[in-house]
């Protein structure tokens, strides 16, 4: 299987598993094990761009801390003994990849929803721990809703800084876009303060899909208006690691959406780093 086709397959199943999945990620350059806490795919968002496959009858799990420890404790376990990629179907692995960079909090929906999230992030943390596998990263993946609440930021706020991460979607540059593309009726500046509010906590890394449709796009008006919301985090200190900027790899929800091109991509990084002095990153599709 070449790689960027396993790059694009982002299967929930795993030797049986009802909570933890590896992925070949490419913005992890190297192998994660997702978390999924939201088997049951609900999600407080409906965006236009997700690939998450919602059709059909879905899993009735609850969550369960100790399910959950169990099968991440196995997972590791595969990783060690090295049978991991031929049992996710991978087949061999070039060694650029063979590196287990984290375990990431994210799934079929919004992971913060969870009311057992701070569980979860403590006790994946005294599993790695206890294995010594403190290289290990937890990788948060939010649409950023739930930054707001208390007991969320205190779990947060046990990460380490400057090696765990929290990946904030950022979603274009204006209330109208940012509506659009959402599916929720949010404000946009009030996510924002929560984006410069998370920072402050640990380093934010900035994830955008951008994509286009039959007419084509993103227009420059909406490039203007996403530096701008980026600009406008940098006016407020917000302490940003990388701005991630991708693109559509799988089937989204609007099936009206295409995919932008690599050399697009990059050259909107390159416009991010030269008009906002954040690290900006391109992958394409």
């Amino acid at each position: 299987m070449e790689a960027r086709t396993r790059h694009s397959l982002h299967p929930r199943a795993y030797a049986g598993f009802s909570f933890v999945y590896p992925v070949l990620s490419r913005r992890a350059r190297g192998v994660s094990l997702g978390v999924n806490l939201s088997p049951d795919a609900l999600c407080n968002f409906s965006c236009r761009y997700c690939q998450v496959d919602r059709r059909g009858s879905r899993s009735s799990s609850r969550i369960d801390v100790g399910a959950i420890l169990a099968e991440a404790s196995a997972i590791l376990d595969d990783w060690t003994d090295g049978t991991l990629p031929a049992k996710a179907g991978w087949g061999p692995l070039p060694s650029s990849l063979l590196r287990l960079n984290d375990f990431a909090l994210s799934g079929d929906g919004e992971p913060t929803q969870s009311p057992l999230f701070g569980q979860v992030l403590e006790a994946l943390r005294g599993l790695l721990d206890k294995r010594s596998l403190g290289s290990v990263k937890l990788i948060i993946i939010t649409n950023g809703s739930g930054l707001s609440r208390p007991s969320v930021m205190r779990a947060m706020s046990r990460l380490r800084p400057r090696h765990d991460e929290i990946w904030v979607k950022l979603d274009w540059g204006s209330q109208k876009a940012f509506r659009d593309t959402t599916g929720t009726r949010r404000s946009l500046p009030v996510h924002l303060s929560r984006i410069v509010s998370a920072s402050r906590v640990i380093p934010v890394t900035i994830q955008t899909c951008l994509f286009g449709t039959e007419a084509g796009g993103p227009s420059e008006a909406e490039i203007k208006a996403y530096v701008r919301s980026l600009r406008f985090l940098r006016g407020r200190k917000a302490d940003l690691a990388r701005v991630q900027i991708y693109t559509i790899s799988r089937p989204p929800a609007d099936s009206s959406l295409r995919p932008i091109s690599p050399g697009r991509l990059r050259e909107i990084a390159r416009i991010v780093r030269d008009e906002t002095g954040f690290p900006a990153e391109a992958f394409g599709a």
